[in-house]
């Protein structure tokens, strides 16, 4: 830049420079007062910025660049240097308007609030040292991620709440942690699962076929057991109309205000148009089963509870917590379900009528619910959603049309459980000769005394034995057995008043049957059977509704033997 010429300045010029200008008279300095347009490079040693307002670098703003120490102000292309220090004290109002990046600070920075809020807007990186953010009014709002954190972090949240994203290992050292739990962590009431589960049933089938499941079988289906698989194979033809039902012998009973879990494992056979296969907790007329109808999947609650069987079909890519599909959201989990492999389903029951039901898939260690049954204040719901909770493990396999060639479905492991215990309210019944003296005339020979079963109009109801007594009115010595589907010949059974059990009174010779309980008997013979015992003796029923007999049977090493009995049993289903 050409400096003026004394010629060539006018009184304006000077006027500028003064105006621009304020001598402080105490200190002697000088400051600008005014803007100034100052092109060029201009040199500046310390420069003090203290007590001023606003300094608002909006509109035409300068660049600024703080490097080492240094602050460069661009206007332009010729830069303003300032190669001192820069002591910014007691700026009472704001800076505005710094819209380039303040970089190259060496140093450390102490950032005071004054009481506001301080936002970040972008990545803070901080390589080394604590980070101490103490949270004592307004708000912190980080928009970005706070990377590079390699020291400790103090958070102190001043009595609110600290919401994590992620996983976080942690070590509390004082003060309350608050968490919410959900999913599967709750059973079927939304109680957390602590507490010991109370097993009703469950069928392992290890080294022999436990005889806990019957089966029907229709146009050359077959049931083989596998011993080393500790499984059943399931088998049907190609014909129209193969088919396999395997059920629990077992009805298992549902307390009500219990969740109740059932668990079982399978492995479909190869799916194709025309085969049908199921596996879950169900009978002929209630339950929940997931079903593969040819290569569709869905998942089914059966229900007679309007007096004819109705089943609400859900297909997979309509299951509300996660389809296990590919491509059908929601699908949380990114699994995709294969029921040609071994697969565990599930469903949890709270019932009381119009409670929710849970049903999915045990994968990995994780509960996946796949769909949620609900029914509580749903709109058209104004009567249970199904009869009773009370029903049985069950598989199935059945060509519903001819196929291109057999197929074989696996039975593996079934459990059913009420979780939170299981202390059901009882009563007991008998069935007796009162005082009418029953004569064992024979010796050595196995004689029925009275017979029991249940009621074929109520086939999903649960009776246990319970009590055996025998006076005899001359000391015998012998034995008493209860006997399992023993041949008690053409017989005329009578209803219990109040009771879902038939009993008749016989003397007859036993020579078949399953012996499933005994004790020896002399002249006066009292028999508790204890619970764990008594689940095993459960009045059971074939798989197409046919119920079994339970016999109380006698034998003594002498002739002509006199006695009173009686025979109790429990009733959970009440």
């Amino acid at each position: 830049m050409a400096y003026p010429q004394p010629a060539n300045v006018a009184p304006w010029y000077l006027r500028n420079i003064t105006q621009a200008l304020e001598l402080d008279e105490a200190t002697g300095n000088v400051f600008i007062r005014t803007n100034a347009a100052i092109i060029g490079n201009v040199s500046v040693g310390n420069v003090a910025i203290g007590a001023l307002g606003n300094v608002d670098l909006s509109g035409n703003t300068l660049p600024v660049t703080i490097d080492s120490g240094n602050v460069t102000v661009f206007q332009g292309t010729s830069p303003w240097v300032i190669s001192g220090n820069i002591n910014v004290d007691a700026i009472t109002g704001n800076i505005a308007g710094i819209t380039g990046n303040i970089g190259g600070i060496t140093g450390n920075v102490t950032i005071v609030d004054g009481g506001g809020s301080i936002t970040v807007d972008g990545n803070v990186g901080i390589t080394g040292g604590n980070v101490n953010v103490a949270i004592t009014s307004g708000n912190v709002g980080l928009t970005g991620n706070l990377a590079g954190i390699t020291g400790n972090v103090t958070i102190v949240d001043g009595g609110g709440s600290i919401t994590v994203d992620g996983t976080v290992n942690a070590t509390i050292t004082g003060g309350n942690v608050s968490t919410t739990i959900g999913g599967t962590n709750l059973d079927a009431f939304g109680r957390l699962r602590i507490s010991e589960p109370y097993t009703l049933f469950d069928s392992q089938n290890m080294y022999i076929n436990g005889g806990q499941f019957s089966n029907v079988t229709a146009n050359s289906g077959s049931v083989t057991y596998v011993a080393d698989e500790s499984s059943f194979n399931l088998s049907v033809t190609s014909a129209n109309g193969s088919s396999v039902i395997s059920q629990a012998r077992f009805t298992q009973a549902y307390q009500p205000g219990k969740s109740l879990l059932s668990m079982n494992s399978f492995c479909f056979a190869d799916r194709a148009a025309g085969c049908r296969q199921r596996v879950g907790y169900f009978t002929d007329n209630n339950g929940i089963y997931f079903e593969a109808d040819g290569e569709d999947l869905y998942l089914v609650i059966r229900s007679r509870a309007s007096g004819t069987i109705q089943e609400e079909r859900i297909a997979q890519t309509a299951w509300n917590g996660d389809t296990l599909k590919t491509g059908a959201a929601p699908n949380p989990s990114g699994i995709n379900l294969n029921p040609e492999l071994t697969q565990i389903f599930w469903c949890d029951i709270e019932w009381l009528g119009v409670g929710n039901v849970r049903a999915g898939f045990i994968i990995n260690g994780e509960f996946i619910v796949c769909h949620t049954f609900q029914h509580a204040n749903q709109a058209g719901n104004t009567t249970v959603y199904m009869t009773s909770a009370t029903l049985n493990p069950r598989y199935e396999i059945t060509n519903t049309a001819a196929t291109a060639g057999a197929r074989t479905m696996k039975q593996i492991c079934s459990t059913v459980i009420s979780e939170g215990g299981f202390t059901p309210s009882t009563k007991v019944q008998y069935v007796t000769n009162n005082t009418n003296l029953t004569r064992i005339s024979s010796a050595n020979t196995l004689t029925a005394l009275c017979s029991i079963r249940l009621n074929p109009a109520y086939p999903d109801a649960v009776v246990l034995p319970s009590q055996i007594g025998i006076l005899l009115v001359d000391v015998r010595y012998g034995e008493f057995q209860l006997v399992q589907g023993a041949n008690i010949g053409n017989v005329t059974w009578s209803n219990v008043p109040n009771s879902v059990v038939q009993t008749v009174k016989t003397s007859n010779v036993i020579t078949d049957g399953t012996v499933v309980y005994q004790g020896l008997s002399s002249s006066r013979d009292e028999a508790v059977i204890g619970e764990d015992v008594a689940k095993r003796l459960q009045l059971a029923r074939h798989a197409n509704g046919t119920p079994e007999t339970l016999t109380l049977c006698v034998a003594y090493t002498q002739t002509n033997g006199d006695l009173l009995y009686k025979f109790g049993w429990q009733e959970l289903t009440n």
